[in-house]
């Protein structure tokens, strides 16, 4: 029989343990979609701009450099009321009949207002390809979102993103590790050989809507400042199917501590109550539990290192004493495993960062937004008149 006092220790292993080998199972699952070549719907890119006069031009030319039929998009930048140049460069590009430039009468203190009134007053797509001023796309990205499309119940496309700025410093590698675990790794693992969950997040740097499915839920991205994660939740509960393709793009990621904080405390304003209410409440959590994993190790290691301590202490440790170290092995195994798989090796080395230091930094970040009191806001990144730092962003 086993001691009462020793339940909260096995119940907390075998936790971790579970969720662990969820962990690994999802990378054992990648595999990368094919989805053919052969359709071509009426499209419309749309790049969101806030101070993104660094940047904005280079978005415009990476849209129509894109390898597809040009009679059958269009590009539309919507700008919540830039002050830097990001007007003139915009409104040049529209006088030469290239794009077509949305601006309110009004700024607004989030993006979701200003891209569903870019949808509806501007936007002629049956499909809307979305990402950031930021990011870059590969020529064939639109050619390659699109295609799930084919299949009517398909309400949004989550494609491949990968951060540009690795090479930065240490703090972007360790970006780019959990870029390529979120929106990389999870995102072709849980719809890959066996479809894990149906419950896919967007990731609004990349990602394609059908218009008809943003009309079914009221054309609306929601009223949070995280509006593609409210997308991600208002399409499941309506029944539409997000499905994943190989369409990469390369963005900006955020690139020291400071940067983090203001970008995270934005992310972790959003309610996690709509994620353990409404429909396919159990689904939704395994499609959102890789986003955890840091939350995850950084238990694991406290987890263990306290058991160890314990036997220590009372001197009963022994070999099984090592054995509360599995669930964090197999979650540093998985996490390799995933890089090895999709072809970034030399983010090897910064694992142990990532899942001790940078845990760390995202537990007390994450736990700062929750008990604070404080509004959470739309800032800038950087210091200075942009939103971005402008980084060169490297496609590889």
């Amino acid at each position: 029989m086993v001691p009462i006092l020793e339940i909260p220790k096995i119940l907390m292993g075998s936790i971790l343990l579970i969720a662990s080998l969820f962990y690994l199972v999802t990378v054992w699952n990648v595999r990368r979609p094919e989805h053919g070549d052969e359709f071509f719907p009426m499209v419309s890119l749309m790049a969101y701009a806030w101070q993104s006069g660094n940047v904005i031009e280079r978005k415009i030319r990476n849209f129509l450099d894109q390898d597809y039929p040009r009679d059958r998009f269009e590009v539309i930048i919507y700008d919540n009321g830039s002050t830097d140049e990001t007007a003139d460069i915009c409104l040049e590009y529209e006088r030469r009949g290239l794009i077509k430039y949305y601006r309110p009468s009004r700024a607004y203190d989030r993006k979701a207002p200003v891209l569903d009134r870019a949808i509806e007053f501007v936007a002629k797509g049956e499909i809307i390809a979305l990402t950031d001023p930021d990011g870059v796309c590969e020529r064939g990205w639109l050619r390659k979102i699109v295609q799930p499309f084919k299949d009517q119940g398909v309400g949004a496309v989550a494609g491949v993103t990968h951060c540009g700025n690795y090479h930065k410093n240490l703090f972007t590698k360790l970006r780019a590790i959990e870029d390529e675990w979120w929106y990389n790794i999870c995102v072709l693992g849980k719809s890959g050989k066996v479809e894990i969950s149906g419950f896919q997040p967007l990731c609004g740097a990349n990602y394609a809507l059908r218009r008809s499915a943003w009309e079914s839920v009221g054309r609306s991205h929601g009223d949070s400042l995280i509006e593609d994660y409210e997308m991600t939740l208002r399409l499941y509960e309506k029944g539409w199917k997000i499905a994943a393709a190989d369409a990469n793009v390369w963005q900006e990621e955020v690139e020291d501590v400071r940067q983090y904080i203001r970008q995270r405390r934005r992310w972790y304003s959003f309610s996690l109550r709509k994620i353990v209410s409404g429909r396919g409440r159990a689904d939704k959590a395994l499609g959102a539990l890789p986003l955890s994993m840091q939350a995850v190790a950084l238990l694991s290691l406290i987890y263990f290192i306290a058991i160890f301590a314990h036997d220590a202490l009372h001197g009963s440790l022994t070999i099984f004493s090592s054995a509360f170290a599995a669930p964090l092995l197999l979650i540093y195994s998985a996490l390799a495993f995933g890089l090895l798989k999709v072809g970034k090796a030399r983010l090897l080395p910064y694992i142990p960062i990532f899942l001790t230091f940078d845990s760390a930094l995202q537990m007390a970040v994450f736990l700062g937004a929750k008990i604070s009191s404080k509004e959470p806001k739309w800032v800038k990144l950087v210091d200075g008149k942009y939103y971005h730092a402008g980084t060169e962003i490297r496609m590889d």
